[in-house]
């Protein structure tokens, strides 16, 4: 039989040590140690239901209607907004533009339906990304955005020259939120699953310029929307709020189903 030459000797040895090396990284990876709960996973949306979600709101936009009670809404709306950015404007002026479109916006949903509603609301979310990303500085963009660029890097939707950060589904989806508190409705209203993953799974993972507590909020409906590792995240910002027991059950039922960053952090927890 040949005996291996030297080359061949060098290669086996150094595939030894490689092999020895990702072993032992895996005993350290999976060995239990207090981990503190404070790492938070990176946002993870499903592909395929975000593209989805893209085509519907694509769609019903294109179906959008306009007459005169929505083109009178549209230029309330756009006029607020310029207030809003308008360091000049009295807070009582501005309160009132609110108001009004507050109202005019009741009626005219009332008389769209939920039909009407969703293609109107798909059409401005969808027009304010494209400006955003083109004009944000143009007229249309002042009237439609508002003070909502200041907004997206208090919570750090874009860095700061404006550049996105977070998914296209999670600035369109915290449009929205932003249309229906103008609209006097809850800010989540008309958001499919997808959407509140995309907006309180920023929320909740990436928003440093959030409380805790409304990061929890997040959190939690991040995780009954389905969003990856929304447990996780809630037991985190839990601990942190100083729900420990909560916090600790949730990572505990985590490590029972095997998650091995919540069995670290339910370690972490225990200790005294």
């Amino acid at each position: 039989m040949r005996q291996p030459g030297p080359p061949e000797r060098a290669f086996t040895a150094t595939f030894a040590l490689i092999a020895t090396a990702i072993a032992c990284s895996i005993v350290v990876l999976v060995a239990p140690r207090p981990v503190m709960p404070s790492r938070l996973p990176a946002l993870r949306l499903d592909p395929a239901l975000v593209e989805a979600q893209l085509v519907r709101d694509r769609e019903a936009a294109a179906s959008a209607r306009s007459d005169p009670e929505t083109g009178e809404f549209l230029r309330a709306y756009a006029e607020e907004g310029m207030a809003e950015v308008d360091a000049h404007v009295a807070p009582a002026h501005l309160a009132s533009l609110r108001t009004e479109v507050g109202q005019r916006a009741t009626r005219l949903l009332a008389r769209i339906g939920p039909e009407g509603t969703h293609a109107l609301v798909a059409f401005l979310s969808g027009r304010a990304l494209e400006l955003l990303r083109d004009a944000p500085t143009s007229l249309e963009a002042r009237g439609l955005l508002g003070s909502f660029p200041r907004l997206l890097a208090q919570y750090g939707y874009t860095d700061a020259r404006g550049v996105l950060l977070a998914p296209a589904l999670s600035v369109s989806a915290i449009y929205k939120a932003r249309f229906n508190v103008l609209a006097g409705r809850a800010p989540a209203t008309g958001l499919s699953a997808i959407e509140l993953q995309a907006y309180e799974g920023w929320n909740a993972l990436h928003a440093g310029g959030l409380v805790p507590e409304r990061r929890a909020e997040a959190a939690r409906t991040f995780r009954d929307a389905g969003g990856a590792h929304g447990a996780e995240a809630l037991a985190i910002w839990l601990y942190h709020g100083g729900a420990r027991e909560l916090s600790l059950e949730l990572l505990q039922r985590g490590a029972d189903e095997g998650v091995l960053r919540m069995r670290n952090m339910a370690l972490f927890a225990l200790q005294p």
